[in-house]
């Protein structure tokens, strides 16, 4: 009898260790952030039927995803990581940082996620015409050009790719409002294309 319990007890812990294990951490800015409140259109059900962490920080750039990709992501062991950033560097929230080093910045997680084992997801940035915090700032062809070098970078590295920008930019480089209500973050409707997308490239 003692021994059947001391069976149940490790079953038990093992499968909680499995649990605890993200099957993937979402890695990004408040594209990712608002994706799991239902304040902002997003549906966190979405991560917690998967099994999926939510690591997107409102307002950050790649910089500050490079800072904390150990404690955020390594950290956790997951099976794999989907990146996705840049825009707010685009929008110079901390400064300019030019399109070479925001995809630099990209590769140094990549690189980070390669040597622990992570299996690595690359997205493209969804598009935006405007930032209603930086209205001065033109993002049209910043982000095109970013986006052309992050599928070079999944190229290169032989790494999964979602291409979140073709399927919602109008033909002005825009993300329109049947997508979004500012024009830079996704709606409840956007939100559950892109988790088609999702679930198309990692399932």
């Amino acid at each position: 009898m003692r021994r059947f319990l001391a069976m149940l007890l490790f079953v038990a812990s093992c499968s909680f260790v499995a649990e605890a294990q993200p099957k993937a951490v979402f890695m990004g800015d408040s594209i990712f952030d608002s994706w799991d409140s239902t304040k902002h259109g997003g549906h966190p059900e979405f991560f917690s039927q998967n099994n999926f962490k939510n690591c997107g920080k409102s307002g950050q750039v790649t910089a500050q995803m490079v800072e904390r990709f150990e404690r955020d992501v390594i950290a956790d062991a997951p099976q794999m990581v989907i990146i996705c950033g840049g825009t707010n560097d685009i929008a110079q929230n901390k400064g300019y940082v030019s399109n070479k080093q925001i995809v630099k910045n990209i590769k140094q997680m990549v690189r980070s996620a390669e040597k622990a084992g992570i299996e690595i997801v690359l997205c493209t940035l969804l598009p935006a015409a405007r930032y209603p915090w930086r209205k001065e700032i033109e993002p049209v062809e910043s982000i095109r050009d970013v986006n052309r070098r992050i599928v070079r970078l999944a190229k290169c590295r032989n790494r999964k790719l979602i291409d979140f920008y073709t399927p919602f930019a109008a033909a002005d480089g825009s993300l329109p409002e049947k997508y979004s209500k500012d024009g830079v973050h996704p709606n409840s409707e956007c939100y559950t294309i892109m988790e088609e997308m999702i679930k198309n490239v990692i399932e």
